[in-house]
């Protein structure tokens, strides 16, 4: 179970093998330790007590469009690697305060570098901390792999990329002349199994189309380049039938549809599937809204009405993953339990009914009023707390076969995107490409949008929590620390924040 725990949580292809572990030493102070998250927790007016789109809080830009390079100049410092390191002192080997993605740029707080330590001879300061300036990064912005890079930057709102499912398509270095090399008819995909069940829900039959021109690098013969020169051939690599592809652009060349994909590789679209767009979200509390509430696992479930001692059902039904609040009155006739809600002389019966309560107390981790989230392995459920108080709540999806392991954490880290693999450098077997929303809890488990499936409540994973896209947004940006703007990663230790996750059946 480790080994697919891996697979579906693993690390970032292209990014250094390991990450720091966790200190066992207390962290600093949150007061000194820059932006902390943003506070998302006003409830929605006039929300009701059933549904299934309840209305989202606010979100802040914390992946704003990044700056075109003509207007960097030299007053900043641009990340060539995966591995870019933000470090808390003019050192390299200490533990970092977050990371930078290829082709991110931060403005510097002054121009001049500083002599370094350890292995990196360089530094420039910028906002919160310190980049190498000789090693992964460079002054020097305007190239033609940064110019590339920020092509497939990660975009505003809670889908950072355009994704899809991947029928075996090659990936090349530039758009070739004679398309039907590359493009096959055949776009059939036989159901996956096994682990990787699942994996293919939320794809679509529809073919990709173009939504603009092609991009000027790849323009004329171009080539899009590494880091360090232009790819000599045009072939790069097979994607896998089965990984999962992140693309920012999809044009027409030679009558074909092409995707740039955000490892700088053109894919044809007839060797890809698109995932369609979960709708899925959680229940924000508050406002009228609050626990006890249940949800709808696996189908639609029934409503009662209850007359004396029978039960009727009205022949009407509450939607898969649709939610209602209880007013935490039960009654049992005959063999079934039933709940009452809030819907006015309706009621559930207990065996349909996935019930989120408030818990009792914090857990003794949990000062004041503190973050903490409480995830309920076999109900599917996790609900976001600070103190006593809870804020909102959803379903999820946890591992398959007992693989999310219970137990009790404080969040590592917390990324815009990240590749999992099991594979160190460039995958070549098997990825899933630029997971957004990612929060490490320990590693390899985390709790991440799954933009494959919306299966939410039922076991998915290799031992991750699958939230929505717009539930794993809503749960990264409550989350402290915040991600500071330029940056793809930020590390909860370092950063002096705690946020408790509390894993239980």
């Amino acid at each position: 179970m480790i080994a697919l725990a891996a697979l579906a949580c693993g690390s970032r292809a292209g990014a250094p093998a390991e990450e720091p572990s966790r200190p066992r030493v207390a962290p600093v102070s949150r007061a000194a330790a820059g932006p902390a998250a943003p506070d998302l927790r006003a409830p929605a007016p006039g929300a009701a007590t059933v549904g299934i789109e309840p209305p989202a809080p606010p979100s802040p830009r914390v992946d704003a469009a990044p700056p075109a390079l003509a207007d960097l100049g030299h007053g900043f410092i641009a990340s060539t690697t995966f591995g870019t390191w933000i470090q808390p002192k003019p050192r390299s080997g200490a533990l970092p305060l977050g990371m930078l993605r290829p082709g991110d740029a931060l403005p510097l707080v002054e121009g001049q570098t500083v002599r370094g330590g350890g292995q990196c001879a360089e530094f420039v300061q910028v906002a919160l901390g310190w980049v190498c300036a000789s090693r992964r990064a460079t002054r020097k912005v305007d190239s033609a792999f940064l110019r590339a890079s920020r092509l497939v930057a990660p975009r505003p709102g809670p889908y950072p990329y355009e994704y899809a499912l991947s029928l075996g398509a090659p990936m090349l270095s530039r758009l070739p002349a004679d398309p039907s090399r590359w493009v096959t008819g055949s776009r059939e995909l036989r159901k996956m199994r096994g682990w990787a069940a699942g994996h293919d829900e939320l794809a679509e039959d529809e073919l990709i189309e173009a939504t603009g021109p092609v991009p000027d690098l790849l323009r004329d013969g171009g080539s899009l380049p590494t880091p360090w020169n232009e790819r000599p051939h045009e072939f790069v690599k097979k994607i896998p039938r089965g990984s999962m592809l992140a693309y920012t652009h999809a044009f027409e060349h030679a009558g074909e549809t092409w995707v740039l994909s955000t490892n700088l590789t053109v894919v044809p679209a007839r060797g890809l599937k698109r995932f369609r767009r979960s709708a899925f979200r959680g229940v924000e509390l508050g406002g009228g809204v609050e626990l006890p509430l249940a949800w709808m696992r696996k189908e639609p479930r029934a409503k009662w009405a209850l007359e004396g001692e029978a039960a009727r059902a009205t022949g009407e039904a509450w939607p898969l993953r649709g939610w209602v609040a209880l007013t935490g009155t039960a009654r049992t006739i005959g063999r079934e339990r039933f709940l009452e809600t809030r819907e006015a002389g309706r009621w559930i019966r207990a065996s349909d009914a996935t019930v989120v309560e408030g818990a009792p107390r914090p857990p003794r981790e949990v000062k004041g009023d503190g973050q903490w989230m409480h995830v309920r392995v076999l109900r599917g459920t996790l609900t976001l707390y600070e103190g006593s108080r809870p804020l909102f709540t959803t379903l999820m999806s946890p591992g398959k076969e007992g693989a999310t392991p219970y137990g009790r954490y404080w969040i590592e880290s917390k990324h815009h995107v990240t590749t999992m693999t099991t594979e160190a450098g460039e995958p070549r077997k098997f990825w899933i490409a630029d997971v957004p929303w990612t929060i490490y809890f320990e590693r390899p488990y985390a709790i991440h949008a799954a933009y494959w499936h919306e299966d939410f409540g039922e076991k998915k994973s290799g031992g991750c929590l699958n939230l929505s896209p717009l539930d794993a947004r809503r749960v990264f940006d409550w989350a402290a620390p915040g991600l500071p703007s330029g940056w793809i990663s930020v590390q909860a230790y370092t950063m002096g924040a705690k946020v408790f996750v509390l894993v239980e059946a």
